[in-house]
């Protein structure tokens, strides 16, 4: 409708006396899209691609006599720091180095000096799934909120060991 017209003979004055419009202008109209894309993935202390996770935690095998031949098990005690959450049914696995004192097995070394004592590590309690040197390990889970990390360890005292403290240390690597 061309609205010139009824300008020129008073409608405007009409329409705005009663409220309505008198005088409707051709026009068009269009649409646009609005969207997002969620990605499933996995964050670390609320970081989305951490390069560094700090100490996971300890694996501590506990005070032992020098003359035990006890199997001495263990599990992961994770940092408290340490929060690690992915998208359900996100696919998580980790990775886990030779550590500092390799020689056909991981060990732990005697701080003061060269002595060793081979443990495992594994990536169920009941440690029959044992972890391999730089191989990828799923992680299963059941709350996706608060994932912790399946690592246990097993050490088989030789009996012999010189007195100290024996330590390791691994590198762990989360992938999704």
């Amino acid at each position: 409708m061309d609205c010139l017209p009824l300008l020129r003979r008073g409608a405007v004055v009409l329409a705005l006396w009663t409220g309505l419009a008198a005088c409707v202008c051709a026009g068009t109209t269009s649409t646009f899209q609005v969207n997002a894309t969620v990605q499933a993935g996995c964050q670390v202390n609320n970081a989305v691609a951490p390069t560094s996770l700090g100490t996971l935690g300890t694996l501590d095998f506990g005070t032992q006599s020098a003359l035990s031949t006890a199997t001495v098990t263990s599990s992961l005690n994770q940092s408290a720091s340490i929060t690690l959450a992915c998208t359900p049914g996100v696919a998580l696995s980790m990775q886990v180095d030779s550590g500092q004192n390799y020689a056909s097995g991981r060990r732990l070394k005697r701080t003061s000096n060269t002595d060793t004592v081979v443990y495992q590590l594994f990536s169920n309690a009941a440690m029959s799934a044992a972890i391999p040197v730089n191989t990828a390990t799923g992680i299963t889970y059941s709350n996706s909120a608060n994932i912790q990390v399946p690592i246990y360890g097993r050490v088989q005292l030789p009996g012999n060991l010189r007195p100290g403290t024996y330590q390791d240390q691994v590198v762990v690597t989360l992938q999704w």
